[in-house]
């Protein structure tokens, strides 16, 4: 980290990204012989917690997951690749991206299976503490995290409808 970030108020991207690889095995496929949706939603939490852990030093909530578009299928037998990091922050809150790649394993090529973000909120902040800001550190983040604002303003739209929403839903089953 450059030397005139090395304080509280500002972090880098590398200070909390989490990659990880993982092959894909016969228990994780779905029906169609594709890995489980819901597998990767559970792999994507724990990394995008993992990230907000390391960001803050501290406890942290999932949120919300915002988005989560998945674009190719993963197979038995290739390798899951990930990278997660902070691509936004607020007082409180955090988004992060997470990037899901497949690798085949014969042939090495690699495609872009799935990728998401994940807003968590710090808990254990004192009165008045804020977050720590981030400062992308290649094209690709300082691209993702451009549409911050955008998706956060969306987020909290969202939330405030579904505040509303949630008093039409009924509890008897």
């Amino acid at each position: 980290m450059q030397d005139n970030y090395k304080n509280n108020n500002y972090k880098t991207t590398s200070d909390s990204k989490v990659k990880t690889s993982y092959i894909i095995m016969p228990s994780d496929l779905n029906e169609k012989k594709n890995l489980y949706g819901g597998r990767l939603l559970d792999y994507a939490d724990h990394l995008a917690g993992s990230v907000a852990i390391r960001h803050v030093r501290g406890s942290v909530i999932t949120a919300s997951v915002d988005s989560f578009d998945f674009i190719k299928p993963f197979h038995l037998g290739d390798f899951l690749l990930a990278e997660a990091f902070i691509s936004g922050v607020g007082n409180k809150s955090m988004e992060i991206f997470i990037k899901f790649f497949g690798e085949d394993a014969i042939t090495g090529e690699r495609f872009l299976g799935a990728y998401c973000f994940y807003t968590f909120v710090a808990t254990n902040l004192k009165e008045g503490e804020t977050l720590a800001k981030i400062i992308p550190e290649s094209e690709e983040e300082k691209k993702i995290m451009a549409g911050y604002e955008d998706r956060k303003k969306r987020n909290l739209d969202r939330v405030k409808r579904n505040e509303e929403f949630k008093n039409f839903i009924k509890l008897e089953y």
